[in-house]
């Protein structure tokens, strides 16, 4: 008994570890698969698109968005899979961060409804069927731009290779972003 005890053990070990690579490996490529969609990306909208799949394919979540202020200084949806437009409608404008905040740090919540919400986001979100969400920020030359966002159905511990591939995420999407608006605002040369 105590050797298939000891037997039982190893192998639930080994199963761990071999969850654990092959996470990595699907963390892995869904960033090499950002990296290269954002250099094919032609628009702001494909940039999204890229985004969003290295978001729910990397983190292994259900839902996800970005959102980005707007010249109003409103953090509004630019772009969302698997949202409603109820909920969308209802948490535009909503960020743990002020517009133009230096430095700001991801916001993990492992548990939605205990997350000490005002009561309208926490019905919001037990409405939408939200347990678990990550605020991404999305720094560009050092200022705050917009973030995005990671939902989980149920409650979610976040590890800490979650939350560095959660960086690693924004700093490509943020520099796309950068690289896409700069592109947009250029004057456009028609060959002669």
């Amino acid at each position: 008994v105590v050797g298939a005890s000891k037997v039982a053990r190893d192998i639930t070990g080994q199963k761990r570890i071999e969850r654990a690579l092959a996470a990595g490996g699907i963390q892995q490529k869904a960033l090499f698969h950002l990296a290269e969609q954002l250099q094919r990306a032609r628009t702001c909208d494909d940039v999204y698109s890229a985004a969003l799949d290295a978001v729910i394919d990397a983190l292994r979540c259900h839902r996800a968005s970005i959102l980005l202020y707007d010249s109003d200084g409103v953090m509004r949806f630019v772009s969302s899979r698997g949202l409603s437009d109820t909920y969308c409608k209802g948490v535009e404008g909503h960020s743990p961060w002020q517009h133009g905040e230096r430095s700001p740090e991801p916001v993990y919540v492992n548990d939605a409804a205990t997350a000490g919400f005002e009561e309208s986001l926490t019905s919001l979100l037990k409405a939408e069927g939200i347990g678990a969400l990550a605020f991404i920020p999305l720094v560009s030359h050092g200022m705050l731009i917009g973030k995005f966002m990671a939902y989980f159905n149920e409650t979610h511990d976040f590890t800490l290779d979650e939350q560095e591939l959660s960086l690693a995420i924004s700093r490509q999407l943020a520099f796309a972003i950068d690289r896409q608006q700069t592109y947009l605002l250029q004057p456009k040369v028609t060959p002669r």
